[in-house]
């Protein structure tokens, strides 16, 4: 009986897919949707297979696509009727649903979900903000972006058993980042680039938007890549292939010439090198050194960093956030400010687009702007229950294992890119929040798995 039931369900499963398949076709007949679609059906058909098959699977596949498709899908769109969605829109919801399904499937974890409550203080607030928002659209569509960052965490929450899972994880990380950054070194050999007139060469910018957003991936790349090296490589070839990829990472972020990412670099192995692993401490000395007295681009960027000239970044970022502070007191913003990501909608009514982009490159000025004290209250709950989640979790695992050393590397990651957050748009960041998300969620899911094994082996040893 059991056994028919399970034919049974197996069946219906088999069912529904070929429905949505069908339904899927005669849509493409009948309404005008780019050719485009039929791609993106085929892989959005798969993750729903990959949903109930393997979660893991299905992570390993977003992670791929996400970061090779991150400029061109926003330039890449589908028209249903009057409707029309960039391809990231269209991810962005895809994996809203996915996650409806994976939650519904997986709906026994949602409880134990250590992240559900960092993930509740900033989707309650942007939630209570649509009330007054100036901007219920956008805010709106950020909401979207954040539950999809608590869901690919959820995803990865359930999809990880063994450290092999965790390993696969991080390998996808790892390979994710190939056209990413051959992309980048073509920019460079060809001279393509983002042209900055404080900057002698074009700064790469590799599939991602803008070479700020490439490099603090980069940065979030070698630090997950570094995971793997010191704790899950298992043999010399991984080891050197690991190291390939930091090393190759590390050139690409240099040709950003972002000096937020430089600087994130610099505290992350600053902070390792305290954590762990003294010997780092030399070459964080001598590479900027030596960069200094080669290349004339670095020695430019550091020292106008110490002597901002007038049409210098710095004094750009300033500038925006004295403008937009003042503003939103003006307009008795303090308390509860604007709205969830509401600021560029807020500078760009007192600025206009003349004077350059108008996101906040500071998410602690954003959180004031959009939530005022409040905002900026929740946003340090936020911070810290993430951190307190980490730290505990550093504590209770064993003692200079991998888990532990996964855990110290994630905590030092998480600092250094709090602390990029005072210059850059760390929190609006997707393909970093994604990567550190996903990693944050499967590890959490490993050290429990691993303490619950610890428990049943002492039982049975009794």
């Amino acid at each position: 009986m059991l056994h028919q039931q399970s034919i049974l369900n197996k069946n219906s499963f088999w069912i529904l897919l070929a429905l949505i398949a069908a339904i899927g076709t005669i849509l493409v007949g009948i309404t005008d949707i780019s050719v485009i679609s039929i791609p993106s059906a085929v892989f959005a058909l798969g993750s729903i297979i990959l949903a109930f098959r393997s979660p893991l699977a299905l992570l390993v596949a977003l992670i791929i696509v996400r970061m090779s498709l991150d400029y061109s899908s926003q330039y890449i769109s589908i028209t249903l009727n009057d409707i029309t969605l960039s391809l990231s829109q269209l991810m962005g919801i895809g994996i809203a649903l996915l996650g409806i399904l994976v939650a519904i499937i997986h709906h026994k974890k949602i409880a134990p979900f250590p992240l559900k409550t960092p993930f509740l203080i900033i989707g309650m607030w942007g939630i209570a903000t649509l009330t007054y928002s100036i901007a219920p659209k956008t805010t709106l569509q950020e909401l979207l972006r954040f539950f999809d960052l608590s869901i690919l965490a959820f995803i990865a929450y359930v999809s990880v058993k063994t450290a092999h899972d965790f390993r696969t994880i991080l390998a996808a990380i790892m390979i994710s980042s190939v056209l990413p950054i051959l992309f980048g070194f073509y920019q460079y050999a060809f001279g393509i680039g983002l042209t900055d007139e404080n900057v002698a060469l074009p700064r790469i910018f590799g599939t991602f938007s803008h070479p700020n957003v490439y490099s603090l991936y980069l940065f979030t790349l070698i630090a997950c890549a570094s995971i793997f090296l010191i704790a899950y490589a298992k043999n010399q070839r991984e080891r050197l292939l690991s190291s390939f990829i930091i090393a190759a990472a590390g050139i690409a972020l240099f040709l950003t010439f972002a000096r937020v990412a430089w600087v994130a670099l610099a505290l992350f192995i600053f902070l390792l090198s305290l954590f762990r692993y003294r010997a780092l401490l030399l070459p964080l000395i001598l590479i900027p050194l030596i960069l200094f007295a080669a290349s004339d681009t670095f020695r430019s960027r550091i020292t106008e960093s110490f002597n901002p000239t007038p049409d210098s970044s710095i004094v750009w970022r300033t500038t925006l956030w004295n403008d937009v502070t003042s503003y939103a007191r003006q307009k008795n913003l303090t308390t509860f400010g604007s709205g969830f990501d509401t600021f560029p909608t807020l500078s760009e009514s007192l600025r206009g687009d003349s004077f350059g982009p108008n996101e906040p490159h500071n998410d602690f000025v954003k959180f004031f702007v959009e939530g005022g004290i409040i905002g900026s209250i929740i946003f340090a709950m936020y911070l810290f229950a993430l951190l307190l989640i980490m730290i505990r979790r550093f504590l209770q695992t064993t003692q200079k294992s991998a888990t532990q050393n996964a855990y110290g590397i994630l905590i030092l990651l998480f600092i250094a890119l709090e602390f990029s957050a005072i210059t850059d748009n760390v929190f609006k960041n997707t393909p970093v929040q994604w990567l550190f998300f996903i990693t944050l969620g499967a590890l959490l899911a490993l050290s429990e798995n691993e303490k619950a094994s610890a428990i049943n082996q002492q039982a049975r040893s009794l």
